[in-house]
């Protein structure tokens, strides 16, 4: 009897051990998963702030930006293929991961990609937007922009034609440069274009207009 005890003991004693190994496991990999998240993150927002440079380009170099971008979200740049006169943008980061249960620091790496190509259409739209544009359009071939840009006259003229679709003048972002109406060849491409809209920094905010898009964040 005692030794049925001892035995039940020691069943108990290991498969606690266990868990508790595999809790530690866990937690290891729970870190790893989200440190590769953070670095596809950084990677996307750093990736579209150099192609944006390449777009308007200013006083700063566009590995400089991508190095702050980086830095912003925790990471840091090993690669930054984003030369004057490129055509597109190519970045790699890394981000530190410590792993208490196999107590070693482990790094984490993602590369993000972003199309300096401006897509027909953009004329008037601010330059960050062009660039997340871009990116969408390299991401989902196939879209095209049927309405960018409009003035107030031209927001007036269109809510007088659909009142209950277009916003009144001076409520819209189309009159500041910071909304686009896509085409799509198919039910494919639009439902690419959503899932893939949050990398590239873009956001379609009107549930029923889903080829209304923003960049994330827009009022």
């Amino acid at each position: 009897m005692r030794a049925q005890r001892g035995s039940a003991s020691l069943i108990v004693a290991a498969a606690l051990g266990f868990a508790a190994i595999f809790a530690a496991f866990s937690a290891d990999v729970a870190r790893v998963v989200s440190a590769r998240a953070r670095a596809q993150t950084a990677a996307d927002a750093a990736a579209l702030a150099a192609a944006q440079e390449l777009l308007a380009p200013s006083t700063v170099a566009p590995s400089d930006v991508a190095d702050e971008y980086a830095e912003r979200h925790g990471a840091r740049v090993v690669e930054c293929r984003c030369g004057p006169g490129s055509d597109e943008v190519v970045v790699t980061v890394e981000i530190p991961v410590e792993l208490p249960y196999v107590r070693q620091e482990r790094t984490v790496r993602a590369t993000a990609r972003a199309v300096v190509d401006v897509p027909a259409g953009t004329e008037g739209l601010q330059s960050f937007f062009i660039a997340r544009l871009s990116c969408l359009f390299a991401r989902v071939p196939g879209l095209w922009i049927v309405s960018g840009f409009r003035t107030r006259a031209e927001q007036a003229e269109l809510h007088e034609e659909k009142p209950g679709l277009a916003a009144p003048p001076g409520h819209s972002n189309h009159e500041v440069g910071l909304a686009a109406d896509l085409g799509y060849p198919s039910d494919a491409e639009q439902r690419a274009a959503h899932l893939n809209a949050r990398g590239c920094g873009l956001a379609f905010p009107v549930p029923y207009e889903p080829w209304h898009v923003e960049p994330a964040g827009a009022a």
